[in-house]
């Protein structure tokens, strides 16, 4: 009985350390955004699962469930930095991407909140995403929305 106990307090241990996976923090940060500025429209729902399926490459129903589970956990999140630790060792082209992602969406209501643009500029530097480029970011997703 006490290996047991061993070994089930051994698995709450691991599931504790190991976080989210690359595509629940990548969804988590976009959630973030989305939420910022107290709602969320249906427009930018869709177009949050389709910036998700451009970073991650899944497929639809893969998509929706993995944005139900991260909207569904929301409420519970206290810091970006849980989810950033597992993307800040991806390449710098893919952190910039998913950076350009945020603005995309922070943009989708043709209105950039400063709540939304706090929550970027929060990821940007714990993504260790230089400033000129955060700008640089920025202005382009301006310009594509």
């Amino acid at each position: 009985m006490l290996n047991q106990l061993k070994q089930l307090l051994s698995l709450d241990a691991q599931k504790d350390t190991t976080g989210p996976s690359k595509e629940m923090a990548m969804a988590a940060l976009l959630a973030e955004v989305m939420l910022a500025d107290g709602k969320a429209s249906q427009a930018e729902h869709a177009r949050m699962a389709q910036l998700l399926r451009r970073l991650t490459g899944q497929s639809e129903h893969v998509i929706q469930q993995l944005l139900n589970d991260t909207l569904a956990q929301q409420q519970d999140v206290v810091s970006l930095y849980e989810f950033t630790t597992e993307l800040k060792n991806l390449p710098i082209t893919e952190r910039e991407q998913l950076l350009s992602s945020l603005w995309l969406l922070a943009f989708t209501d043709d209105y950039l909140d400063p709540e939304e643009e706090g929550v970027i500029r929060q990821v940007a530097e714990l993504l260790y995403i230089p400033h000129s480029r955060f700008i640089w970011l920025k202005e382009q997703a301006l310009q594509k929305s």
